[in-house]
């Protein structure tokens, strides 16, 4: 494949902040990819845009589009994207992408590689997996706080999520949607302060702590197993760095100070009492030790809970590396755009499922309509995507994984 011209350019996210978009074209037409951006962002991540601006990383996109058409560089292999990141190293020799920024490098790969994809006449899902084992299911979010949400009493956690378990994405995707109903009417009925108001993410912005929220997420996996007969495990984004400060968690609602070890007990008490199957960033991003204690816990009582680093590795290998020495996680946030790279990123997952850690591609709190982490999760055959439940940027991935799903089935 021979690319032809690489446009790039500013559009809105979901949260009407700017972010990139790229679009290449070839022989077989016009490709686009654009990047999500987080709100509560990890120390460890790549920096998103360029140092000197969006508008810097636009133009080195577009600076780099040219140097690609005019070396008429033939790219038909995912590892021909190794050929674009030594272009971009001859300018960018930063560790993390800080003068291109990591969305533009994201956004032009993937761009890219839809590119070489249909150069083949697949899509991007068959260009890694032609017959997928399975689609992954579906982790979604139905109330939260944190940093994805501006009101003044709010959960100190971040997310309260649904996982269901079918045997098929349609049925998950049907029974997140109707968790997520009914979570908003118990919600509605215990929280009296409660006026409509969503997240980030389109998750319902309550007011209640975090023990409350667990009451109603723990009733709705009851009352939805009950009608349904299915089961959803349901869990946390605790997204702790956002409350940690002086070597200690601190709790707005209510107002409470833990320790290391006291916030560690909180959380086994946590899964414990509410029958948590998926604990994510439950402490700082870089309290490895914390991490590593949690995961012995839950190892040796044999408890049926993932515990899913994001901040503590930020999709970097380095960490990840470190966090499986360390013997920390079972589960893994992989975000693409953290990193940058999609060969790197790439690496992550193959090395995750190597090491029995389940990888997890997720979006961000700032969405756009691109859709290629459903394509990624497919075809790389991560067993989970965190992908919201609600929102049209959020359905722009649920969505295509559900045609992925029929198209994978012959239907």
């Amino acid at each position: 494949m021979i690319v032809k011209d690489v446009q790039a350019r500013t559009i809105k996210n979901s949260r009407r902040e700017d972010t990139i978009e790229v679009s290449v074209f070839s022989d077989k037409g016009k490709f686009v990819a654009s990047a999500p951006s987080g709100k509560s962002k990890g120390r460890h991540e790549a920096r998103d845009f360029s140092v000197n601006g969006i508008n810097f990383s636009v133009n080195f996109v577009t600076a780099i589009g040219r140097k690609i058409a005019s070396e008429l560089l033939q790219l038909d292999d995912f590892s021909d994207l190794e050929k674009i990141e030594k272009l971009v190293r001859k300018i960018d020799k930063t560790p993390t992408w800080s003068l291109i920024g990591a969305n533009a490098l994201y956004a032009l790969e993937a761009a890219l590689l839809k590119a070489i994809a249909a150069s083949y006449e697949q899509e991007l899902w068959q260009f890694f997996c032609e017959k997928p084992k399975f689609t992954p299911m579906p982790l979604g979010n139905a109330i939260g706080g944190g940093k994805h949400v501006k009101q003044e009493t709010k959960t100190d956690f971040q997310e309260f999520l649904f996982l269901p378990q079918t045997k098929n994405f349609f049925d998950a995707y049907f029974m997140n949607m109707q968790a997520y109903k009914i979570a908003k009417q118990l919600l509605i009925g215990k929280d009296k302060r409660y006026d409509g108001n969503l997240t980030d993410e389109n998750s319902f912005a309550a007011t209640l702590s975090n023990l409350e929220v667990l009451q109603i997420m723990k009733e709705t996996r009851q009352i939805a197993h009950d009608k349904f007969n299915v089961e959803i495990q349901i869990g946390i984004d605790a997204a702790a760095s956002s409350f940690f400060r002086n070597d200690k968690y601190h709790y707005n609602n209510p107002e409470k100070k833990l320790s290391k070890d006291e916030q560690i007990m909180f959380m086994i008490n946590l899964i414990n009492e509410y029958g948590l199957n998926y604990v994510e960033d439950p402490f700082h991003e870089d309290d490895f030790a914390s991490f590593s204690v949690l995961m012995k816990k839950i190892s040796s009582h044999n408890m049926k809970c993932l515990l899913a680093a994001d901040d503590l590795t930020a999709t970097q290998f380095k960490r990840v590396e470190m966090a499986v020495k360390e013997k920390c996680i079972n589960a893994l946030i992989v975000k693409p755009n953290q990193n940058g790279s999609l060969l790197e990123t790439k690496r992550i997952v193959d090395f995750a499922k190597d090491n029995n850690i389940t990888p997890i591609i997720s979006h961000r709190s700032g969405e756009t309509m691109d859709n290629t982490i459903a394509h990624l999760a497919v075809g790389w055959q991560c067993p989970i995507i965190k992908a919201g439940i609600l929102g049209k940027e959020r359905f722009a991935k649920l969505n295509e994984i559900l045609r992925i799903e029929r198209k994978a089935a012959g239907k």
